[in-house]
């Protein structure tokens, strides 16, 4: 073949590269011509050979010599527990090879006579050889029982092609019964395999319930605890997760290292209760006759004066603190409260859970690096009934709580409101069905009453009361936007049609203001809306105000000082985090600070002369976290975390509780509501049970 690289046309001199092959080698001519274009070319004196074998045959003779102990210029002692081999190689195929021999043969000061060298650390002999061959030869070739072997020794010597095969294996090969083993390959850790941990990881999280039937799983060293509840609610809403992590978090501050070398750790089983600053305490803790002592403790204190313990009785500045809600935190998502993730605490982790029965939770654990088995069972504990006035002050207060109760369904995008004090609840939707439906909860008696259904199916709206009230605006019924609006009247408990807005619009903000209510962006079907429209329930009128800066659907609503905001929100297509400010006797839009996270279908309210941005969708995934707006310094702060991540969630403020009704965490549409605690400042699913239950009486409810 022929290729012309050059032709000058004045001195008619060409340069032509000329390919031939000849027993499988390519050769390559480069021939100067000086004359007619047409002339035939021919071979010069200039010779460019490539020879593709001769790499792999430089390699194998490498190996040849090696292993007749030619020519070698280095000796390694290769060290286990049992015996020490030297192995004769060319330092400079191994320092090629591996950067860990790269960096020990540089400390050299021989320069170039034959040295020996001790390797750092215990290697598998037959994986070191089986690594030094694939050094000389390029092929890697392994029986499967030992890669786990050569995988280790590959790792340390940072021969990363090889440990790559190895890890790819191993992986793929991953079974019930044989992955705690490779969880536990000595000298692997998440330091220096991180990759490797977490996909061994994940694989258990995700098979978990065939693990715990396998032996190598029971056989682990096992961790036990008993954990005391106050009522059958808590233990039914408990996190599983979560509630291990708080085990682990005593476990750490209680005992040592050494202690689990001895033993120590597991030989009794620990009964913990929950304090309320939010950490779990032994049961050792709780004085005799105190508000919480029952047989059950009792009996524990008689079982631990038998086994020898360390006194290490925790102090509240020794041991990390959580929210109290945190053990019934429903979210496990990066968003949520958990003390642990992937990217620290190596040593100190849950790696998977699951139920065992109904009150016991397994869990496989990393305690100071090790894996061990924990085993949680929930009681409840029942104290005894003598004087309260003979009880000395404990640790804790006791304090019995009942859950909020679940709506009747899941609820997404709500018309949400206070209304005589009560919570009300209007429409949304599930699973993609507009709903009529109406509730309005007591947080007095923690009741739900089923109210008079809306006319129209209605999702993606809101609500506002103005005269005691409920007006419910615009909207979706599932097949298309609304542009009707209903009102909801106590005295009669009935629905009646109001004067429609001039615009159809879904997605909307809605608000009321010195007795008027503003009707804010929104979705017409094709585009977020800039229009904003306000309606005098006295005069009967819908008029337009001035537009916002930015079309806004899904933005959250709410008015503070005289002025109506709009939060967040979607433009057309992307997820916004701008915020801006209506003031009616200007009739202008201003834009304030921005939010420091993009949110549609946040929930707004003002909550102690502050603007709450709750939860929402930051474009990838449900929120549960919360933002703060304070209109004395224009700026935003981080809020409380919501005990589980909620979009399209419905938010408004009745007495001193901050409520979040319903919306969707990713995966299903919520009938839980929560709220926020005026004097833990957290959110919560869980009232008084006490307050409840004397108020019921009051009223001859029964609890």
């Amino acid at each position: 073949m022929f290729f012309l690289l050059r032709h000058n046309t004045r001195s008619r001199r060409r340069i032509w590269l000329i390919c031939e092959k000849t027993s499988g080698v390519l050769e390559f001519y480069i021939m100067e011509e000086i004359g007619d274009a047409d002339s035939k070319p021919g071979k010069t004196e200039y010779l460019v050979f490539e020879d593709t074998n001769y790499a792999v045959q430089t390699l194998l003779n490498l190996n040849k010599l090696r292993k007749n102990k030619q020519f070698s210029d280095v000796v390694l002692q290769v060290e286990t527990a049992q015996d020490v081999r030297e192995v004769y190689c060319h330092r400079a195929v191994l320092a090629s090879a591996s950067p860990y021999l790269f960096e020990l043969f540089s400390t050299d000061p021989n320069g170039g006579q034959v040295c020996q060298y001790k390797t750092n650390g215990s290697f598998d002999i037959d994986a070191f050889e089986m690594l030094v061959d694939y050094a000389y030869t390029a092929r890697l070739e392994i029986p499967a029982d030992k890669v786990k072997e050569v995988y280790v020794a590959a790792t340390k010597l940072r021969m990363t092609s090889a440990a790559r095969q190895c890890h790819d294996f191993l992986i793929k090969h991953l079974t019930p019964d044989n992955c705690i083993d490779v969880r536990s390959i000595p000298g692997v850790s998440a330091d220096s395999a991180p990759e490797f941990i977490a996909a061994v990881d994940n694989y258990i999280r995700q098979n978990i319930d065939d693990i715990i039937q396998e032996k190598v799983f029971l056989s682990l060293p096992h961790i036990q605890v008993k954990q005391l509840q106050k009522s059958s609610e808590e233990m039914q809403a408990t996190n599983h997760r979560h509630l291990c992590e708080m085990v682990l978090d005593w476990i750490k501050k209680c005992f040592d290292e050494n202690d689990l070398k001895t033993g120590l750790v597991y030989e009794k089983v620990h009964m913990l209760y929950l304090n309320e600053d939010g950490t779990l305490h032994d049961c050792n803790d709780i004085e005799n006759g105190d508000v919480q002592d029952s047989d059950i403790i009792q009996d524990y204190k008689k079982l631990s004066r038998r086994v020898s313990l360390p006194n290490r009785r925790l102090s509240a500045q020794n041991i990390s603190h959580k929210p109290r809600q945190f053990l019934y935190t429903k979210s496990d998502s990066s968003s949520s409260l958990s003390s642990l993730s992937d990217d620290e605490e190596y040593d100190w982790r849950v790696i998977a859970t699951t139920s065992r029965g109904k009150n016991t939770i397994l869990a496989l654990v990393v305690v100071y690096g090790n894996l061990n088995l924990l085993s949680v069972n929930q009681r409840l504990n029942t104290p005894s009934s003598s004087p309260a006035v003979s009880r000395p002050e404990s640790v804790e207060k006791t304090n019995i709580y009942s859950m909020i109760p679940p709506m009747s369904s899941g609820r997404c995008a709500v018309g949400t409101t206070e209304l005589q004090g009560k919570l009300l609840v209007c429409g949304g939707y599930d699973r993609g069905e507009c709903l009529r439906t109406v509730e309005l909860h007591d947080p007095i008696t923690n009741k739900w009453t089923t109210m008079e259904s809306l006319k129209s199916p209605r999702g993606r709206f809101d609500v506002a009361v103005v005269d005691n009230e409920v007006y419910a605006i615009g909207g979706s019924d599932g097949t298309k936007e609304l542009n009707s609006v209903e009102v909801f009247s106590p005295v009669t408990s009935t629905w009646k049609w109001c004067l429609s807005m001039s615009v159809c619009r879904s997605n909307v903000g809605v608000c009321s203001l010195d007795g008027k209510i503003f009707v804010v962006g929104g979705w017409n079907g094709q585009r977020g809306l800039t229009c904003c429209e306000v309606f005098d329930p006295k005069s009967r009128i819908w008029m337009n105000i001035a537009p916002l800066s930015v079309g806004r659907y899904q933005a959250g609503v709410g008015t503070m000082n005289g002025e109506v905001y709009a939060v967040g929100g979607c433009d057309s297509w992307n997820c916004i985090s701008s915020v801006e400010k209506y003031d009616p006797s200007l009739n202008i839009w201003t834009l304030v600070s921005s939010m420091h996270t993009a949110r549609r279908g946040c929930g707004v309210s003002v909550y102690n002369g502050k603007l709450y941005a709750v939860g929402g969708h930051n474009g990838v995934h449900s929120l549960s976290s919360t933002e703060i707006y304070d209109p004395q310094t224009n700026t935003w702060s981080p809020g409380p975390n919501l005990t589980c991540c909620r979009a399209n969630v419905g938010v408004c403020v009745v007495g001193d509780r901050l409520y979040a009704v319903g919306g969707f965490n990713g995966k299903t549409f919520l009938n839980t509501v929560e709220f926020l605690d005026a004097q833990t400042n957290e959110f919560t699913t869980f009232v008084s049970r006490e307050a409840v239950t004397s108020v019921n009486e009051q009223n001859g409810m029964s609890v």
